[in-house]
């Protein structure tokens, strides 16, 4: 196993909370509202079963191959060629997917704050950051995770002093248009917690793996109620309108005003962005970069940490032109590509590691 440190539990939990919801938080609120109007806040609460699925699979497989992540028991599940294409395969969408995380965080900060800092500037900082992380290996990442976590919550409650402003008869009327436009809304939120299977990379290293489900599913209960806080303040300020926003959070931001006090919070939601991204980012860079070292079969990650950084560098631009490109990424294939990989994959995997044992068990 490359890796030589080990993590507890809880910082587990706290360090599966930024990955999910630290661009979903600015994304989804807008993406769900494209389909579901009114009944935006219904969203969160289906993506109950595609978490629980997400956790019970990794802890599955790590149950069936202890000390082993998928880059590593696939091959022993499907053969070599074929456990290795799909490492491979996985791999690469995990390369892909920090670059357009990277790539999004660049976009928002750019776009309402940085106005003439260069994009590519604000990439390769961040990339800088998270691989001094990765090269310190998952305790530092967990660590950062336990320190910057609070930084990322906090600011959302200042989303309360709304409350004046907030009218509830937007929520009505009830699913006027049926269930069908909720389900459709629902498929980003889903696709963003079915990243909850990241954690089967943590699992062989932590201190307390009996306890591992356990906060990972406390994590879940956190994601689902800070969705559904999000989308019922941003349907209760907005109305429908939510959909025709780019990023109905920040806009909620800058409409608080507190007796000319409580004004111009936007820099809060930039600390809250950065300190997220940050760990999301330093994650995702973690499991890509120790995926390909176990995938090459490397004795040691720390010489293909900053070569993968580069090629992070090159996907958070490969393919997205301009921020509308990014942002139909975000609306039309992230829903459909991320539960490929990082669900149906692995519940594709431990349906054949369970056919494969009971096998053996009869002979």
């Amino acid at each position: 196993m490359l890796e030589k440190g080990q993590i507890s539990s809880f910082q587990l939990a706290v360090l599966l909370y930024p990955t999910v919801l630290a661009t979903g938080f600015l994304i989804l609120p807008a993406t769900s509202a494209y389909y579901a109007k009114n009944d935006i806040w219904m969203t969160g609460l289906f993506t109950c079963l595609s978490g629980y699925l997400s956790i019970t699979c990794a802890v599955q497989l790590h149950r069936l191959y202890p000390k082993k992540t998928v880059a590593e028991y696939s091959e022993q599940i499907l053969g070599k060629i074929l456990g290795k294409l799909v490492a491979m395969l996985i791999t690469f969408d995990l390369l892909y997917s920090t670059g357009v995380i990277a790539r999004q965080y660049a976009e928002f900060v750019k776009g309402n704050f940085l106005f003439n800092t260069p994009i590519m500037l604000i990439i390769s900082l961040m990339l800088l950051l998270a691989a001094g992380a990765v090269l310190g290996g998952a305790e530092m990442v967990a660590r950062s995770a336990v320190i910057l976590t609070p930084i990322f919550v906090l600011p959302i409650f200042f989303l309360l002093l709304l409350i004046p402003d907030l009218h509830l008869n937007n929520i009505f009327p009830i699913l006027a248009h049926g269930i069908t436009p909720v389900l459709k809304g629902a498929l980003g939120p889903q696709a963003w917690v079915s990243q909850l299977f990241l954690m089967s990379f943590f699992l062989p290293i932590l201190k307390d793996p009996q306890k591992g489900k356990k906060w990972a599913l406390l994590s879940l209960a956190a994601i689902i109620v800070s969705m559904l806080y999000i989308n019922l303040i941003t349907l209760l300020l907005f109305g429908p309108d939510v959909g025709n926003k780019t990023f109905p959070v920040l806009t909620a931001f800058r409409y608080i005003s507190v007796a000319d006090f409580f004004e111009n919070l936007e820099a809060l939601l930039l600390a809250m962005w950065v300190a997220g991204n940050f760990v999301k980012i330093a994650v995702f860079y973690y499991v890509s970069t120790y995926s390909i070292g176990q995938w090459m079969k490397l004795s040691d990650v720390r010489p293909i940490v900053f070569p993968v950084g580069l090629l992070v560098l090159v996907f958070s631009w490969w393919g997205f032109p301009n921020y509308l490109s990014l942002g139909l990424q975000g609306r039309l294939v992230a829903p459909f590509d991320i539960p490929l990989y990082l669900l149906f994959i692995p519940l594709l995997l431990l349906l054949v590691a369970s056919i494969r044992k009971k096998i053996a068990g009869k002979k």
